[in-house]
């Protein structure tokens, strides 16, 4: 599917692939219009057709003219280009003084639709857009300021070298997407809040690859009025908001609100004021029975009308397992299906009251299987399935065919159970999702972004929020063996050489510990994080350590080796990735430190053991374990104590303060661990003869606890 340095890729009109391969002096060859390979860029997404000439355009001689009425839109775009040619030829770009003067030329056919509208079909064309660039000028012909803006995004892949050097091949370039909805959804309620700046970063970002929505899930994390008391100063505030839905629209990317409009809505009824709205005690579920919970969503619905200017908007309800046990077990009154779809219903007909368009997720079909006949028929569909699984995203998804209902399709980054995503899960499930989704006529793909383990930093899901709304784009996913390579000369060219190597090596390292942890954790969420911090002197983790040595061992080598390149990536790289290579940094630390404890637990008992109940002499067993500058109890604090300080300033780049607290009480407690195991072994080697031999084994004999 990529270009490599002897394959160009071609998509036809029919979305079908053909490559053409071959050695020097091929077809490949003459195709490339005599570039040399390793001066051959690499586009993602893939266009659908491009042809390379011969020749090739200084940057240098690239000159600019903006009209002073041109809309707002193509003023974006045209600015986004300047910028970006004088970043790379360090130099500014001549400013033509009328457009026949110019050597960069466009045409847009239709003003405004700049972002996704309902009912839009790839074969409307609003992004489409034609490139072509000689050696003596580029055009760009588009439809929209869409196809203009995406046009410039691919120049920037176009451009290679840097300064005088940097050239544009000669060719003709014809693109359009394979999915009209291409999103990304943003998890804003279950870990930290992102910083304002952070959540630009990220839409900037997404922009590259063609992204066009970004969908906000939100359950209680937006400042609504009338409810000062709720998540106080862990919420977004309405300007912030409006800010963001503005900032992505100049991107071409609209921002959908998500809001939980029935269950995962614990932040609210867990407090005393809104409790009697719950169906359970405290628990995650409205009772759609109250009158008072139609008032609160019909006062929600009117002020997030006055935040996103989206004709979109997701309304979850999924999971609403609580109702449906309590019907069960507690109350058999409660017609739990009747009153999933009356809720439904309601809330989708408040929304249309406002000219929206309401997506459902349609889980609850594995307890309701009737429930997509039943349906309401505004609704639109959402399969989300997050298992690399043909057979569970057929479950949801055999359904939705049955009633031949439009849909869209949700996989997602597995970054809710590790420090770093688990690549290889998270591109299969990709992967099958959006080969499920073309094979059925999805209207899009949504990439989902969890941060229900808080911990992670969501700089670790990057790159896999680019894979699955690159595939979005070309209607197939990249080819994920070569991905991590282009991404990373792409995305990050001066550091490359460092970047692909550490990020392949932090999925090393996940593959390392998801062979020794996460086999118990389902629904925790499932994944290593759970066990990450747990005893590892308990009778359970020591006899897994024993089992899984070698992997551990194997965990460690991988992210000394990733801490290797991000730390000489760090020395070459600008203030504008520094931040987001530190935070790598500082997961790869995170990882290793996971391994170290567990393999340092089991050290310590062996040692212990090995000298006391097997050679019956302490042969200085109390300098290898409770030596104060260097013994084996002392390596774990230091670990621990310096990755604290460093995780806070990680935290901070990316987030705001909310949850910090909590995560730093990890640490807190993870010293005390080790410092009170330290003490007590001290104190055993004070409190005995010099000589004295132990009878007890380590575990038994200090017990170490939180």
């Amino acid at each position: 599917m990529f270009r490599s340095v002897l394959l160009l890729v071609l998509i036809s009109l029919s979305g079908m692939v053909r490559v053409w391969a071959g050695g020097a002096g091929s077809e490949v060859d003459r195709l490339w219009g005599g570039i040399e390979p390793a001066e051959r860029p690499v586009l993602l997404p893939v266009p659908w057709r491009v042809a390379y000439k011969e020749g090739r355009l200084p940057l240098a001689d690239l000159s600019l003219y903006i009209p002073a009425d041109a809309p707002a839109a193509v003023r974006f775009a045209l600015n986004e280009l300047k910028e970006m040619v004088t970043v790379k030829t360090g130099r500014a770009v001549r400013m033509a003084a009328q457009a026949a003067e110019a050597s960069f030329h466009y045409s847009v056919k239709n003003a405004g639709m700049e972002v996704p509208g309902v009912g839009e079909k790839a074969e409307d064309a609003r992004e489409n857009y034609v490139l072509t660039i000689t050696s003596r000028d580029v055009r760009v012909d588009a439809n929209t300021s869409t196809g203009l803006y995406y046009a410039v995004q691919t120049l920037r892949q176009l451009i290679t070298g840097q300064g005088r050097e940097a050239v544009l091949p000669a060719l003709e370039l014809e693109d359009r997407p394979a999915l009209s909805y291409r999103g990304v959804m943003m998890d804003f309620a279950h870990g930290g809040l992102l910083r304002v700046d952070e959540i630009k970063r990220q839409i900037d970002f997404l922009a590259r690859w063609k992204t066009n929505q970004y969908y906000f899930y939100n359950e209680v994390s937006i400042v609504m009025e009338g409810y000062a008391s709720l998540n106080y100063q862990a919420a977004y505030t309405k300007e912030q908001i409006k800010d963001i839905v503005a900032y992505a629209r100049e991107r071409h990317m609209d921002v959908i609100p998500f809001v939980a409009f029935y269950g995962h809505l614990h932040d609210l009824l867990k407090q005393e004021k809104y409790a009697a709205l719950a169906i359970g005690k405290y628990g995650e579920e409205l009772d759609p029975r109250n009158p008072q919970v139609r008032a609160i969503l019909r006062d929600w619905i009117k002020q997030y009308t006055q935040l996103f200017s989206s004709p979109f908007v997701h309304v979850g309800f999924d999971e609403t397992w609580e109702t449906n046990r309590i019907s069960q077990d507690v109350d058999s009154s409660i017609h739990s299906e009747q009153l999933w779809l009356q809720h439904l219903d309601f809330v989708q007909k408040e929304w249309k009251k406002y000219g929206k368009t309401v997506l459902a997720w349609t889980d609850m079909n594995s307890y309701y299987p009737d429930i997509l006949s039943k349906m309401p028929g505004d609704v639109i569909p959402v399969i989300w399935e997050y298992a690399p699984d043909t057979n569970a995203i057929h479950h949801y998804l055999d359904p939705v065919l049955k009633e031949k209902r439009a849909f869209f399709i949700q996989p997602a980054v597995s970054g809710w159970g590790h420090i770093y995503p688990e690549a290889g899960y998270t591109y299969d499930n990709i992967d099958l999702c959006l080969k499920a989704g073309m094979e059925h006529q999805t209207l899009g793909l949504i990439t989902s972004v969890w941060t229900d383990a808080v911990e992670p930093f969501v700089r670790s899901s990057w790159m896999f929020m680019a894979y699955g709304c690159i595939g979005a784009w070309q209607g197939v996913a990249p080819d994920k063996n070569s991905f991590t390579a282009l991404y990373s000369g792409i995305q990050y060219p001066v550091v490359r050489d460092e970047l692909q190597p550490a990020l392949s090596g932090l999925a090393l390292t996940i593959d390392c510990l998801t062979k020794c942890m996460g086999k118990n954790t389902s629904n925790l969420p499932g994944g290593t994080i759970i066990e990450s911090w747990s005893n590892p002197f308990s009778s359970y983790y020591l006899a897994n350590t024993r089992a899984h040595i070698d992997d551990f061992r194997n965990a460690r080598k991988a992210s000394e080796e990733v801490e290797v390149k991000l730390i000489g990536a760090l020395e070459k790289a600008g203030p504008k990735d520094s931040g987001f290579i530190n935070s790598l940094l500082v997961s790869a630390r995170l990882l290793h430190y996971t391994a170290t404890r567990f393999i340092w637990a089991k050290t310590i008992c062996d040692r212990w053991n090995e000298a006391m109940l097997e050679k019956k002499k302490n042969d200085f067993v109390y300098y290898d374990i409770a030596y104060i500058c260097h013994g084996f109890l002392q390596d774990v604090m230091d670990e621990a104590g310096g990755l604290k300080d460093d995780y806070t300033g990680a935290w901070l780049s990316e987030n705001m303060p909310y949850r910090l607290n909590t995560m730093l009480g990890r640490f807190d407690v993870e010293y005390g661990l080790w410092q009170k195991l330290l003490l007590k072994v001290l104190d055993y080697r004070i409190t005995h003869d010099r000589e004295h031999v132990a009878v007890n084994s380590f575990e038994e004999l200090f017990r170490p606890d939180f």
